[in-house]
């Protein structure tokens, strides 16, 4: 069985489910395309949470941190480490939505920056914001689409900050969820 691409399910459908007039459609090949669809279309996702307060020596270069506890990562399609914050998306390329919030608080003037990498390569996705005071805490969260070709790719969340500080952090959620798509662009 194999998680595909609606493309290539459209493309496995019209090899193997030609007109049967010399009775090439069987039960095997009939099996397998349901197999396949039923992969490519099941629910799959993989989460870790940061219940806190976890205090992290942020800097001005982007770094992971520690989660505490597993959500879900359904196997085998998706793996993940709590030490480094990393969900990795087995038995790709994917398509992934990414789902992220996080609370948190840091001194005065203090621009804190949460920011998806994926392979260890920065995306696009991310979020700041300038703290008004050493207690107010501050809400993060962001959603993300991203496609990735690798055959195992991983998605991480890190942090940075305006001048090197204590960010104490909770509440934290990181979800990474297969979604199946058209092609594989």
């Amino acid at each position: 069985m194999t998680r595909k691409t609606v493309t290539e399910l459209y493309t496995q459908a019209t090899t193997d489910f030609a007109d049967n007039v010399s009775g090439a459609i069987t039960p095997a090949k009939l099996r397998q395309f349901c197999q396949d669809f039923l992969d490519t279309i099941r629910p799959s996702y993989g989460g870790i949470a940061l219940d806190g307060p976890l205090s992290k020596a942020a800097t001005t270069t982007f770094s992971s941190f520690v989660w505490s506890r597993q959500l879900e990562l359904n196997s085998p399609d998706f793996s993940g480490s709590l030490a480094s914050g990393t969900i990795t998306r087995n038995n790709g390329p994917a398509t992934a939505r990414i789902s992220f919030s996080i609370d948190a608080q840091a001194p005065n003037n203090i621009v804190t920056s949460f920011a998806l990498f994926v392979d260890g390569v920065e995306t696009p996705w991310a979020i700041s914001n300038t703290s008004t005071s050493g207690t107010d805490v501050q809400s993060f969260a962001f959603s993300a689409l991203a496609y990735s070709a690798a055959a195992n790719p991983d998605y991480q969340v890190r942090i940075k900050v305006s001048a090197n500080n204590n960010v104490v952090l909770s509440n934290g959620e990181f979800v990474v969820e297969n979604v199946p798509v058209n092609s594989n662009v």
